[in-house]
C-alpha cells in the first residue's frame, strides 16, 4: 500500500521531509511555536522547566483545530485564525475546560495513561500533561486513532521518524479515506485543498455534527459513534461468541475462515448522483421559482463588471417581465445586478463536496428551474459545467458567457476556447478585449459577431442575437 508520510501536495515539486515534533533538541526553527509559553502551574511539576521549549509549543500548534475550538468558546472569528485560537486556549480556555484539539479526549487520554502507570495530579491538566508527558510514552490519546490498526495499513510508518499517532496528527488525518480505526475514515467527505495549512481536517465536521447534544469539551457525536463500534467489535471476541462460532464452523467449516479485515457494518452505498441530486432539490424549492428566465452564475464577493452589467442590462430591456436568478459558486455576496433578481449562494449547501458533486449539484439546480438562458461570469465551477455539459445544456436552454479581463492564459480564457461553439454570444469586460479575442482566435465572421464588447451591447446587437436564438428554438 502506498505510503502517505512523504505525500506530495498539488502544485508543489520535492516534498520537504516531515517537521520533527518530539525532541527538545531538534533544531527546528519555528518562530510562531517559539513564543508560546505553556501555563507551568498546570503542567506536570517535574516538566514545568520546559513551559517555554519550542518542542512542546510545536505539538501544541500541531494538535490545535481551530474550527473545532471555536465552536466551543463561542467565537467565530477565531475559526480560521490557527494563532488567534491557540493565545485565545492559553489566555482562558485551557482553564475553562475547553478542547482545542478533536484529537484529545481528556477522559480516555486519563484512562489510558493509569493503564501505563502515569498518574495525573489533580493540579495537572490533561491535555498539558499529554503534551509534556504522553506524547514522549506514545499514549494516544483518543478513540478516533487505533495505532495498531493503522501501523497494519500503513507499515513503512513504523520505521519512520515518528511515531503513528504523531504521523496521523500531522498528515494523515488530511488524507482523503485514510482509514485510522477499523470503522471506516470516520468522516464524510474530502479535505478541502488548503486544510492542512488552516487545520482543518475533514474529521471536525465529524465531531461538530449534532454539536448541541454533546458537551463537545468530553466527547461528540463522531467519539460516542467510535466508542459503540470498540465495543461491538469487542464483543465478537467474547467467550459466548466465541462458543456460538465453534458450533457453527461444526456445521459449516467455512464460517471459521474469517476475511482479513472484520467489520461491524458495510457502509450503505449511495450512488453518486444521490446527494448533490437531493441536495439541488432542497435548494430549488426554497427559492419559490418554477421556472426562471435567466440563470447568472458569479462567484460572488464582488461585483460586477463593465460586461456583466451591460449583458444584464441588454437582457432586461428587451424583455423588462423576465425572471433573473443569480447564483453564487464560491461566496454569499451576490453582485447588484440593476434589476430585481433572485438569489441563491451554493457555497453553503455544497460545503465539503467534492468539485464532481458540486458540479452535479449545479447541473441539477440549473435544469430544474428550466432557464431560457444560462449565463456564466467569473465562475470555475460554472465554466466547468459548461466545458463538461454544455454540448448536452445547448439543446435545453441558451448557453452564454461574459469573460472578463485578465491574463489570457487564465483558466476561463481556455474555456472560452474550448466551449465556444456551444455559446450563443460571449459579452466581454470592454470593447479591446473583444477586438484581441477576435484577433487571437482569428474568429471569422460569423464567429466574430457573436463577441460583443459594452458598446454592442449599448447598440442593441445582443437583442439581435438574443431575438436569432428564440427565432431558432421555436
Amino acid at each position: 500500500m502506498r505510503s502517505i508520510r512523504l505525500r506530495r501536495r498539488p502544485g508543489q515539486g520535492v516534498v520537504p521531509p516531515p517537521v520533527r515534533l518530539g525532541d527538545d533538541a531538534d533544531g527546528h526553527d519555528d518562530s510562531a511555536a517559539s513564543d508560546l509559553t505553556l501555563p507551568r502551574d498546570l503542567l506536570p511539576a517535574d516538566q514545568r522547566a520546559r513551559a517555554d521549549r519550542p518542542a512542546l509549543a510545536r505539538r501544541l500548534r500541531a494538535m490545535a483545530h481551530p474550527r473545532f475550538y471555536a465552536a466551543q468558546v463561542g467565537e467565530p472569528s477565531l475559526a480560521d485564525d490557527l494563532d488567534g485560537a491557540i493565545a485565545h486556549f492559553l489566555d482562558s480556555g485551557l482553564r475553562d475546560g475547553a478542547r482545542i484539539s478533536g484529537l484529545f479526549n481528556p477522559p480516555v487520554y486519563r484512562e489510558r495513561a493509569r493503564r501505563r502507570g502515569l498518574e495525573l495530579a489533580d493540579d495537572e491538566d490533561p491535555f498539558l500533561h499529554f503534551l509534556s508527558v504522553g506524547w514522549d510514552e506514545r499514549v494516544v490519546p483518543t478513540v478516533l486513532f487505533d495505532e495498531a490498526f493503522y501501523l497494519g495499513r500503513h507499515p513503512d510508518l513504523a520505521n519512520g521518524p515518528e511515531w503513528g499517532f504523531a504521523q496521523y496528527v500531522r498528515a494523515g488525518c488530511y488524507a482523503p479515506g485514510r482509514s485510522p480505526t477499523p470503522f471506516g475514515p470516520n468522516y464524510g467527505g474530502v479535505p478541502a485543498p488548503d486544510a492542512r495549512e488552516r487545520q482543518d481536517p475533514p474529521l471536525v465536521t465529524g465531531l461538530l455534527h449534532r454539536a448541541a447534544d454533546y458537551d463537545l469539551t468530553c466527547t461528540s457525536w463522531l467519539e460516542e459513534g467510535v466508542t459503540a463500534g470498540i465495543a461491538k467489535l469487542a464483543k465478537l471476541g467474547s467467550d459466548r461468541m466465541r462458543d456460538l462460532v465453534a458450533r457453527a464452523a461444526a456445521i459449516e467449516p467455512l464460517i471459521a475462515a474469517t476475511p482479513r479485515e472484520r467489520w461491524v457494518s458495510w457502509p450503505p452505498h449511495t450512488h453518486p448522483m444521490m446527494l448533490p441530486t437531493a441536495r439541488a432539490e432542497d435548494v430549488r424549492r426554497g427559492l419559490g421559482l418554477v421556472r426562471a428566465d435567466t440563470v447568472v452564475v458569479v462567484p460572488g464577493g464582488s461585483a460586477a463588471g463593465p460586461g456583466l452589467s451591460a449583458a444584464v442590462a441588454g437582457l432586461r430591456d428587451r424583455g423588462p417581465g423576465g425572471t433573473t436568478l443569480v447564483v453564487t459558486t464560491d461566496g454569499p455576496a451576490r453582485p447588484d445586478l440593476g434589476v430585481e433578481a433572485t438569489g441563491v449562494d451554493l457555497s453553503v449547501p455544497w460545503t465539503g463536496f467534492t468539485e464532481h458533486r458540486r458540479l452535479l449539484g449545479l447541473l441539477d439546480l440549473v435544469r430544474g428551474v428550466r432557464p431560457r438562458r444560462l449565463v456564466v461570469s467569473g465562475s470555475e465551477l460554472g465554466w466547468r459545467l459548461l466545458s463538461s455539459y454544455g454540448t448536452t445544456l445547448q439543446h435545453e436552454m441558451s448557453l452564454a458567457a461574459v469573460l472578463g479581463g485578465g491574463d489570457p492564459d487564465a483558466a476561463s480564457f481556455e474555456d472560452f476556447q474550448g466551449c465556444f461553439d456551444r455559446l450563443d454570444w460571449v459579452v466581454t469586460e470592454s470593447d479591446a478585449l473583444r477586438d484581441d479575442l477576435a484577433a487571437r482566435y482569428l474568429l471569422p465572421a460569423a464567429a466574430r459577431a457573436r463577441v460583443l464588447g459594452p458598446s454592442d451591447v449599448a447598440a442593441g446587437c445582443l437583442k439581435a442575437l438574443v431575438d436569432r436564438e428564440e427565432e431558432r428554438d421555436g
